[in-house]
């Protein structure tokens, strides 16, 4: 029914690494002398321990060693998304995924292949009859009820399904859906295995298509154990979900998923480099106008692909505009709206300055980035300090400039080279609509001086509230081109020199006319007919406060220069050094 084995000309051999630099040179030397014809890939969340420095030693000297380099610790179920995702890019027949730590031995790697002779996804199984696993009887128990559970929910064909030694045929890879797998620690497995299954069904004919062997399986060689309680809870919530999930499709009520991952479209992320991505939300927009891009746009039903990093998390739209073309759109913004409202706006930036005062110096030299109307600077001025706006949009530009606010229509680049260092920068819900917001926070800490204070509030979609509305969530639209989360927004700051001292949800203060239009533009039965009452009564006028924290206010601390070396040289540093050299 399947190839013979000599067609699979091109392997790959998978393994995530955190903290393992006492087993990995070990395990890359056995793997690939066992499989003298495969190739591993490795991927490194940049190892306290100095595992990626050691990886690039090796990868040095050994060609067949692939490392890819992530910033930080971001699941290892993203790390193998990325693994299947290399491995339909770079052409390979057959890929096998294993755990770095010795747990499972390199020496099953040629019966693996094997069992892929005559099945599409093949199992390294501790529970198959002969298998073995060395676990304390407390984790034994734990995870042959987790695979109890998965076999009887998810109605999985297999003695082991929670282990990440797998063997997968290039025509199943081709057949995955990556983007729909929602999880990305360790319950990837137990929802990946689900989408194979469903995958590699057959109707009583011919051979399984899925298969297992027994292994003896070792509780780690060297090295700690890395999956918290909390990732135990993840992963018993994730069967629980996809238990409902197969039980509605059984009755008709939701359609199966079906389909295969979208065509390969790698686009390097603009805030760690990583090449490899997923779709979180298909595209909804129909073209780009500059009404779209207003500060109180209601365009809340468009968006573009909305598409999340596997290598630092980053969910970002994915193609975007080119940047001067975005540029031109926000040059055209005019916002009546804004001005009908800007008595509200006065009290929201006058509430969130009292909220961080005392980060902030007394007085000083002020730039505002993106500073619209000028309503924000001219607070600032009247507390005393020295202010500066930039806005792209002529019409808004030019009104703060009427009101005495000076301002420069363009963006930072447009700043005088000669102009003094500033004190503070302040930057209002600006981040998310910028094409690079790692140059321009590179950018921000140039026109700083050391010690100086950076103030700003953008998205945060780690948030409940997004999490909760999904494509629901109001912020979801065409101005908004990154949706940060606070671990991912922490990592940009540090990379661009500063020191995050406070964050706190933001607060926007908005009358109920205003706030009785967004509920109408998100849908809500009702409102536009209640908005019209209200808008001919003094109810017009009452100010509604809200912050559920999906938009976070941070004050930062400038504490390096970009052009001194950063104090400690990281394994992602290492790895574009050495490559570079080469």
């Amino acid at each position: 029914m399947y190839a013979a084995l000599a067609a699979m000309n091109k392997i790959l051999v998978f393994t995530a690494t955190y903290n393992e630099a006492d087993n990995v040179t070990t395990l890359v030397q056995e793997v690939l002398s066992i499989l003298p014809n495969a190739d591993m890939l490795v991927v490194d969340d940049n190892s306290p321990d100095g595992t990626g420095r050691i990886l690039e030693q090796i990868r040095a000297s050994e060609p067949r060693l692939h490392v890819v380099h992530r910033p930080g610790k971001n699941g290892v179920g993203t790390a193998h998304k990325i693994a299947i995702k290399y491995a339909l890019a770079e052409g390979y027949d057959a890929l096998i995924t294993m755990d770095a730590d010795f747990s499972h031995d390199p020496k099953y790697l040629p019966t693996m292949l094997e069992n892929l002779e005559h099945a599409e996804f093949v199992i390294g199984s501790r529970y198959a009859p002969g298998g073995t696993c060395e676990y304390p009887p407390s984790r034994v128990l734990l995870s042959r009820t987790a695979n109890t559970l998965t076999r009887a929910l998810l109605g999985i064909p297999l003695a082991e399904t929670t282990t990440s030694y797998r063997g997968f045929r290039r025509s199943l890879l081709e057949q995955m859906n990556v983007d729909a797998i929602e999880a990305d620690g360790y319950s990837y497995f137990v929802e990946s295995i689900y989408q194979v299954s469903r995958k590699t069904r057959t109707k009583g004919i011919g051979e399984p298509k899925m298969r297992e062997f027994p292994i003896r399986f070792v509780d780690r060689r060297a090295g700690t154990t890395k999956i918290s309680k909390k990732e135990i809870w993840r992963g018993f919530t994730t069967l629980a979900r996809l238990a409902i999930t197969r039980a509605a499709d059984k009755i008709g009520i939701r359609p199966a998923p079906v389909g295969v991952d979208k065509p390969l479209d790698i686009h390097p992320c603009r805030v760690c480099g990583g090449e490899y991505h997923v779709e979180r939300f298909p595209p909804t927009n129909e073209g780009h106008v500059a009404a779209t891009y207003n500060c109180t746009s209601t365009g809340h039903e468009s968006h573009g692909r909305i598409v999340q990093c596997l290598g630092c998390g980053l969910v970002y739209t994915n193609p975007q505009l080119p940047q001067d073309a975005m540029m031109a759109l926000y040059a055209e913004v005019q916002d009546k709206t804004y001005l009908e409202n800007i008595d509200a706006r006065v009290q929201t930036f006058a509430y969130n300055l009292d909220a961080i005062k005392e980060y902030l110096p007394p007085s000083g030299r002020m730039l505002d980035l993106g500073s619209y109307c000028g309503v924000f600077l001219g607070i600032a001025k009247d507390r005393g300090y020295d202010v500066q706006g930039i806005e792209p949009s002529k019409w808004a530009a030019d009104y703060a400039k009427d009101h005495g606010i000076p301002t420069i229509n363009g963006g930072i680049a447009d700043l005088p080279k000669e102009s003094e260092p500033f004190d503070v920068v302040t930057s209002w819900d600006v981040l998310e609509h910028l094409s690079d917001p790692m140059a321009d926070l590179k950018a921000i800490n140039d026109r700083m001086r050391m010690g100086g204070t950076f103030a700003f509030s953008t998205l945060d979609f780690g948030n409940w509230l997004p999490r909760l509305l999904g494509e629901r969530w109001p912020w979801m639209m065409d101005m908004h081109i990154y949706y940060f989360d606070q671990k991912v927004m922490k990592r940009m700051l540090e990379n661009a020199g500063f020191r995050l001292v406070h964050n706190r949800a933001y607060c926007h203060i908005i009358t109920l006319e205003y706030f009785l239009r967004k509920l109408d533009a998100l849908k809500v039965p009702g409102a536009d007919q209640l908005r019209k009452v209200v808008k001919a009564t003094p109810l017009s006028k009452i100010f509604v406060p809200f912050q559920f924290g999906d938009i976070q206010l941070y004050v930062c601390e400038k504490v390096r220069e970009l052009s001194a070396a950063p104090p400690v040289e990281s394994d992602l540093d290492v790895a574009r050094r050495l490559r570079t050299a080469r």
